[in-house]
């Protein structure tokens, strides 16, 4: 029995294909953990560049988790330049730094969930499962 089973609302029928854009390492760490053990593929970048390569050659992409401050980077201008290569795929913000304002800009350009570091486990699995349909 997974420790992480208690966080499920719903049952992990098929393995989703995500990529987690983040330049913190415990982020992407934990994250890959939490994802792998709910039955999910995570693929993981540290930058905006590293992550728009494996964007674009993941054709069965499902969902792209990103954090705002990429470096000199932005988590927005990677959404915007994503969402011309595949409009198909859901996106999450995250972000230590989010303000209603940066939520509603996050919203605006198409990004369907913002969640606030620290991340909870419960919530980024339930988005997963709810969203990825």
């Amino acid at each position: 029995m997974s420790r992480l089973e208690a966080f499920f609302k719903y049952p992990v029928n098929i393995s989703r294909k995500i990529l987690l854009v983040d330049d913190d390492e415990g982020i992407a760490w934990i994250m890959k953990k939490i994802v792998k053990e709910a039955g999910h593929r995570l693929m993981t970048a540290a930058t905006a560049k590293e992550g728009m390569g494996k964007f674009k050659r993941s054709r069965d992409l499902d969902m792209a988790i990103i954090d705002l401050r990429l470096g000199n980077d932005s988590g927005f201008t990677f959404v915007k330049k994503a969402k011309e290569v595949n409009d198909k795929v859901k996106f999450v913000m995250i972000s230590a730094f989010g303000d209603p304002d940066i939520k509603a800009k996050a919203r605006e350009i198409g990004v369907r969930h913002f969640l606030d570091k620290p991340l909870k486990a419960e919530k980024l699995l339930d988005i997963i499962q709810r969203d990825c349909i």
